[in-house]
């Protein structure tokens, strides 16, 4: 039977062409012998469907000849993939596109045990992962797995089956990830040596003891236990290098714990009391912890160091070699500080301006008093260099135009005071640019004009926020002054000869100095009373820049909203909002006394203003002096001093703003109570 198949299959065109004619000749027999007419038509109509069967017969004998031979082929090379497949070294299987397992190959058999076979289980059931990680997975890289005691990279591609589904292949990978594991292991042991140098300044303690001297061999002694008692935690090195200075080096290991405990050897020194008084001692330190050459670590570590000075001490800056972080700064910066630096920065900063070509100087957005007279103090310094000089400001703020009412029939300031547009105007080659009372590029006057400058320096009072992406010519920044016009006041006074200080200039001076001091109520010390002084002697009046300060009755009655808008949080801080319409500059000012008399308010240790200015949510915070809102408000890119900050947030709501501001006091006192703790 199976013979006869196999001769009807093979010569089935032949059959069907004989059985054809047999059929055309038979049904010509039949019309003949029956007499039908035209014979001879119908004869040459039945030669006419012969030759027409035939070449059907045979067109479609070709076309069947090769489909089949094409079926064959493919059978041939499907059984062939599939049998190289199925014996396969590496253990492969298929699976529906959600995961469920249609077949698996030898190998993989042969690795599972016989209880564990596979078919009709989920890839997750047998890989322990879920089926996307693997589909998503790099198709170079491939997803790694733990498969019955072994590492395997497991690879998937799409086939089109059925309803489609994938090929999984896995290939052994478990000496590759167990040299990968010991390179790491052998790194992360490489890192943990990595050498971390430390530099230590003791901040306050001779300014301390200086009407004291027998007092110091004793405290110093006792720093000098703590500090190495700390180093020797971590095995390090500590050398005192100079007189309140030393040097650690220790692995980076141990700074991960120094971290964890943010830095506890800070409470450390600061329980040291020192004198009669028993005032604390605190240190301030910079930490390197980047990669590079010795040289490299001196100094980064070394300019850590300026920051967190820069920043008011009291604190540890970390850096690292793509972020700096802070750590400490939670007391109030001492009042007490050094007129040598004053006539330092002075001299240099006299050398700067004769040198350049002109200078240029700025405060930052929305300016109060303080910016302003810094700015005009400064400018009166590059007029005595002899050297153009020009402010730019906002013209058309409120305080400016205020301030500019001081210089009117004073010739040498008639074109003084510049817009932006204008300042970049002036900008030539050697242009020296100048920033007052502020030391954020971000909240300057005009960036543009900063960064288009070879030279710039910086005069600010606030704390520093980080470090520069490019260093100034100068920078000198004293948080523990009261105003940038107290420091400017200090160098008119080296500068200038006796007596000739304009005394509206003095006045205006003044303006800056009661503004941040709130009338001389806080952050004074001896050498903002000294300026003052100077100032006085100048020709500044108090009851004259009182005039200043008066207030509108609009803006008192904008006030009045504040005080009407207030939520206690956290049972000490004191949050306010007025969101206007059209908040402008003057609103800022607005908020900052509201946050002013919110603190005297009984159990308010700090409080917090927040205003609409323009597209932005302004933040004005006071603090009692329990409380630092500079590092509240750094964390929304804000700053300031310890008990006065401020912040800007733009392209929020005020309910944002308020969310916001909230979490930052939340991780504040959070972060104090584990301190503590």
């Amino acid at each position: 039977m199976k013979k006869i198949r196999a001769l009807v299959s093979k010569y089935w065109q032949i059959i069907l062409t004989v059985a054809y004619t047999a059929f055309l000749f038979s049904a010509y027999i039949i019309a003949a012998a029956r007499g039908l007419p035209h014979l001879l038509r119908f004869g040459v109509l039945f030669l006419l469907l012969y030759a027409v069967g035939v070449v059907l017969i045979g067109v479609v004998g070709r076309h069947v000849s090769s489909a089949g031979g094409q079926i064959k082929d493919r059978l041939v090379l499907s059984r062939t993939v599939f049998d190289a497949v199925d014996r396969m070294d590496s253990p492969t299987l298929m699976c529906t596109p959600d995961g469920k397992i249609l077949w698996c190959n030898e190998a993989l058999r042969d690795t599972m045990a016989e209880a564990k076979k596979p078919y009709g289980k989920t890839i997750t059931e047998i890989l322990g992962v879920p089926m996307e990680k693997i589909r998503d997975a790099s198709a170079e890289d491939g997803y790694g797995v733990d498969f019955c005691g072994s590492y395997y990279i497991a690879k998937y591609s799409t086939i089109k089956y059925g309803r489609g589904g994938g090929l999984i292949i896995l290939t052994e990978s478990t000496e590759l990830k167990t040299m990968r594991d010991e390179l790491e292991l052998i790194h992360e042991k490489l890192e943990d040596s990595e050498p971390c140098v430390a530099y230590v300044l003791i901040d306050n303690l001779t300014e301390m003891i200086q009407y004291d001297n027998e007092s110091y061999r004793p405290a110093a002694a006792k720093i000098d236990e703590v500090l190495r008692d700390w180093a020797a935690e971590a095995k390090g090195i500590l050398k005192e290098y100079e007189r309140d200075r030393y040097i650690i080096i220790f692995e980076r290991r141990h700074l991960r714990r120094y971290i964890e405990k943010k830095f506890d050897v800070l409470d450390r020194i600061r329980d040291i009391r020192v004198g009669a008084e028993q005032l604390s001692v605190t240190v301030s330190m910079g930490i390197s912890m980047v990669y590079g050459s010795f040289g490299d670590k001196d100094r980064a570590a070394r300019a850590a160091l300026e920051l967190a000075l820069g920043r008011g001490g009291d604190q540890v800056v970390v850096k690292t070699d793509d972020s700096t972080e802070f750590y400490g700064g939670r007391s109030k910066a001492s009042r007490r500080r050094s007129s040598v630096r004053s006539r330092v920065v002075s001299n240099e900063l006299i050398m700067h301006m004769s040198r350049a070509s002109n200078v240029l100087i700025m405060g930052h957005k929305y300016p109060d008093y303080d910016s302003i007279a810094s700015c005009a103090g400064l400018a009166r310094i590059a007029m005595f260099c002899g050297v153009d000089v020009n402010i730019v400001t906002d013209p058309s703020d409120e305080n400016v135009k205020r301030c500019m009412s001081f210089f009117e029939g004073t010739e040498e300031f008639e074109n003084v005071f510049v817009s932006a547009d204008e300042g970049l105007d002036l900008m030539q080659t050697g242009t020296f640019v100048i920033l007052s009372d502020v030391n954020n590029l971000a909240i300057v006057e005009d960036r543009a004009i900063v960064e288009a400058a070879k030279y710039y320096a910086v005069v600010d009072h606030h704390r520093k926020q980080a470090e520069y992406t490019r260093e100034p010519l100068l920078e000198y920044i004293e948080p523990k002054a009261s105003s940038a016009s107290e420091l400017v006041c200090e160098m008119l006074e080296q500068i200038l000869p006796e007596g000739t200080l304009p005394a509206t200039e003095a006045q205006l001076l003044l303006a800056g100095i009661m503004l941040d001091t709130k009338q001389f109520s806080r952050m004074t010390g001896t050498r903002t009373y000294g300026a003052a002084l100077y100032l006085h002697d100048c020709g500044a009046e108090p009851q004259a820049v009182q005039e200043l300060f008066k207030t509108g009755l609009d803006d008192y009655q904008k006030e009045a909203r504040f005080r009407s808008n207030v939520v206690i949080y956290r049972g000490i801080m004191a949050i306010t909002l007025c969101e206007a319409e059209k908040g402008d500059a003057a609103d800022k000012i607005i908020a900052s006394k509201a946050a002013e008399g919110l603190i005297g308010v009984r159990g308010v240790k700090a409080a917090f203003a927040i205003t609409t200015v323009g597209d932005t949510m302004h933040i004005s915070a006071r603090s009692t002096g329990e409380v630092n809102v500079q590092l509240i408000l750094e964390k929304l890119r804000g700053g300031g001093h310890f008990d006065t900050a401020g912040a800007q947030l733009k392209g929020v709501s005020a309910e944002d703003a308020v969310i916001k501001l909230k979490l930052a006091i939340d991780e504040y006192l959070d972060l104090d109570s584990t301190a503590k703790a």
